[in-house]
This record gives structure tokens, sequence and C-alpha cells, in this order.
């Protein structure tokens, strides 16, 4: 089920809806699929809350400078079998207004946001970063 594309909501007499979906679709491979699994059953088992987790932390990361941060563009590779995940409407908003920024589509910097989140939490970074967090707070 989709949602009306913002701006044709309550517009009385209009003859069209645009449509829009709030899904994504990741391709992702083996080694992907199980960090993946791990990040989700973090999440309560919710591949949708997964991908609102790591999209937000990416999307946070953005002053960042990190090399890595941009969406790399790898073409149309065929990486496995697809996870079709619907967000909230404001992850998806978030997500794909930085998608257009960069020139991607919501699907590639939503797995790109995965991968990124799954690295830093793989690489310790994450931690470091909870850390200066809480230091900050203090």
């Amino acid at each position: 089920m989709g949602v009306m594309a913002p701006g044709t909501r309550g517009k009385a007499g209009q003859t069209g809806v645009a449509w829009m979906t709030t899904d994504v679709t990741l391709r992702l491979d083996k080694f992907a699929q199980r960090a993946f699994a791990r990040l989700a059953r973090g999440r309560r088992g919710s591949a949708a809350a997964a991908v609102r987790t790591a999209s937000l932390y990416y999307l946070a990361d953005r002053e960042s400078h990190r090399p890595a941060w941009r969406v790399p563009r790898l073409g149309d590779a065929d990486l496995g079998p697809t996870l079709k995940v619907r967000l909230d409407e404001d992850t998806w908003r978030a997500v794909t207004e930085e998608a257009e920024r960069q020139g991607v589509s919501a699907d590639e910097l939503a797995l790109h946001a995965v991968m990124y989140f799954l690295a830093d939490v793989d690489s310790g970074r994450m931690g470091v970063r909870l850390d200066e967090s809480l230091e900050e707070a203090e």
C-alpha cells in the first residue's frame, strides 16, 4: 500500500492522485544478509527498525566528512536476493532527500546506510561515538 505524495492530501477536486511507496529494496549478499539479520534481531526482529536506525545514524554523520560517507557508484551489481522494507514517512523522506542530493536511488542510499552502520558497529567506531556522546552530555 502506498501513500499519497506530499502536496496531494486534502485537495478536493483533484482528478489524479500521485502515489508513492515508502518501501526500499535492499540487495544483500550472504555476508550482508547475516549481518543485517543480527542487526534486525537487535531491533526486536524488525527489518524496518533496523533500516531506520542505520539510516538515521548514517544521516547524522553527514558532517563527518568521512570518505566512506557518500554512496559509492558501483553500477547495477546483482548482490543477491532482495529484501523489501517499508519505512515510516519521516525516515522515507530523509532517505529520499539525501538520495536526491547524491544523485542515487533511495534503495542505494538505504543499502549504503545499512552497510555504513554495520561497518561502524563491527569496527568499534560505534562504541567510540557513544562514549563521546555520553561525555558531551555530562
